[in-house]
């Protein structure tokens, strides 16, 4: 089994839709063995990669893709902390997305602390980007981990994700957020060419390694699919030197944990 963690509907120039980038989307996953995918909207109320309720309403029959929803602190909220609610009660989302460095605010600005408190109550994971942009890297300054470790310590029981792994500081992101069981890490991105020109390849490998050996429930797939490859990003995971065992963990077993799934995604999330 293999649980892609980190998705967005594509953009190309011949997906004219959001059904057509649906399509594609899922026709990837099947290509590439994935059995169950998290897509992340945009936290604007207009984008190309759809936002909050377009996506809950493109996904609705699709059993094998699960939501996150992204918050928005800084403009007019896509949703309402009581909509959050709501679809957190009914389990239409499996957690919050934040983006600083898109947004010019800090992973522990004040104004989140309402979204914390839901990811709390309803036992989901605070998803944090994190990394330079393309073309951009002072925007990391929005998004450094240190503010994440505060955040780590100030809510011990918070479940906290970190996206990109800091790129292309790595070792900084891994240095400071040693030794903190509630923070986990995605993939996505550390395959992207990009990435890899500006980190070390073998830099991302060794450091995604060393956190494996650290805490092997820490890292997950993510591939960050449609900007980033999947098949990199499988293959990334694939090249670690580590055993097959953590290998399927990062695959699947650690989403299954982090997402309080108990065994099958779809039976136990949905209740089907």
């Amino acid at each position: 089994m293999k649980i892609d963690c980190h998705l967005h509907l594509p953009v190309r120039d011949s997906l004219f839709s959001l059904d057509a980038q649906k399509g594609f989307l899922l026709q990837e996953l099947k290509a590439n063995n994935i059995d169950y995918g998290i897509v992340i909207p945009d936290n604007l109320h207009t984008s190309d990669i759809g936002n909050l309720q377009q996506c809950l309403d493109l996904f609705k029959h699709d059993n094998q893709i699960f939501l996150m929803a992204s918050i928005q602190i800084l403009e007019e909220p896509i949703s309402s902390i009581s909509e959050i609610e709501n679809l957190l009660k009914a389990k239409r989302i499996v957690g919050l997305k934040i983006f600083p460095g898109h947004d010019e605010h800090y992973p522990n600005d004040a104004g989140l602390k309402p979204f914390i408190a839901l990811c709390l109550k309803y036992d989901v994971p605070f998803i944090v980007h994190t990394g330079e942009n393309s073309g951009n890297p002072t925007v990391a300054k929005w998004n450094d981990p240190k503010y994440i470790v505060e955040l780590a310590v100030e809510f011990p029981k918070l479940k906290i994700v970190i996206c990109h792994y800091f790129w292309p500081q790595m070792e900084y992101c891994y240095r400071i957020t040693r030794g903190y069981p509630n923070i986990y890490f995605d993939t996505s991105g550390l395959a992207d060419k990009e990435v890899e020109n500006a980190t070390g390849k073998e830099v991302i490998q060794d450091i995604l390694e060393r956190t494996i050996a650290d805490n092997p429930k820490s890292v997950l797939l993510g591939s960050d699919f449609g900007m980033c490859d999947i098949a990199a990003h499988v293959g990334l995971i694939n090249r670690l030197n580590i055993s097959t065992k953590l290998k399927e963990a990062i695959f699947y077993r650690n989403a299954i944990d982090l997402f309080a799934w108990k065994s099958s995604p779809v039976t136990s999330l949905r209740g089907d």
